[in-house]
């Protein structure tokens, strides 16, 4: 047993490790090829998304659900944060925006939504809910949940090569504090499919928004206090959705 949960906290530091390289080493030569920033986004998320599958298929071994395991009408109130995200989505895609914005909205959402949420909840997450055998089921996941949310904030602390360190610093606090949210859906739906929806509209609102793929271009300060807020909001929506009335309805054997 002990054996078997050391394996998988080496598989996370390794799938984390590898990650973080590989974003570096991607955007590194595809900034040598001079390719543009829509091409970049394209290619990176396709390649690690295809990377990662085949670590994953061959190696870990960790299911990643898409099957819901509660029924619609519960499916469409654990996706209230997506349904407010993606009205908004549409309220603000009316305004004029250039094609070039558009299309790297879509690239940049749908290529994030379904490569980080298949590395971070689907894979990272999935196999740190089986590295705690002695706790409670409450414990479990808040570890879990936790740890993995960090992860998926380090990750983008590879932004640092194109963007300044407190916008990197920023980004870093925002992916962790939105990483429990995103692990809150998942959880309580059953299916990836719904973080990666919700994650995909929030990326492409920032775009839409900001104009960039970076939610803090052109913010030349470090903000505390707005990064803080950020954190304790996701992290009391995220103890909303794993109150203890509702911790019951999560299946952890689900997702081994």
């Amino acid at each position: 047993m002990e054996n078997s949960v050391t394996r998988r906290y080496w598989q996370a530091a390794i799938l984390e490790v590898l990650v973080f390289g590989l974003l570096i080493a991607i955007y590194s030569i595809e900034l040598a090829l001079g390719m543009g920033e829509i091409s970049q986004i394209a290619v990176q998320e396709i390649l690690l998304l295809v990377i990662f599958f085949a670590l994953n298929y061959y190696w870990i071994k960790q299911p990643v659900r898409l099957a819901a395991t509660v029924n619609f009408g519960k499916t469409l109130l654990i996706s209230v944060p997506f349904i407010l995200v993606l009205l908004y989505l549409l309220l603000i895609s009316l305004a004029p925006h250039s094609t070039h914005t558009i299309v790297m909205a879509a690239v940049s959402g749908i290529g994030a939504g379904v490569f980080e949420e298949y590395l971070f909840r689907g894979l990272i997450l999935g196999i740190l809910l089986k590295s705690f055998p002695h706790f409670s089921k409450a414990k479990t996941i808040w570890y879990a949940v936790t740890i993995s949310s960090i992860l998926f904030g380090i990750a983008h602390g590879s932004n640092f090569m194109s963007q300044s360190v407190s916008s990197t610093l920023v980004q870093i606090f925002g992916a962790i504090s939105i990483g429990f949210l995103l692990s809150a859906l998942y959880l309580r739906s059953g299916s990836i499919i719904v973080p990666m929806l919700f994650h995909a509209a929030w990326d492409a609102t920032i775009v839409l928004v900001s104009g960039s793929t970076f939610a803090n271009v052109g913010s030349s300060t470090f903000s505390p206090l707005a990064t803080v807020g950020e954190l304790v909001l996701f992290v009391l929506i995220a103890m909303f959705y794993f109150r203890k009335s509702k911790l019951s309805e999560i299946d952890l054997k689900h997702f081994e």
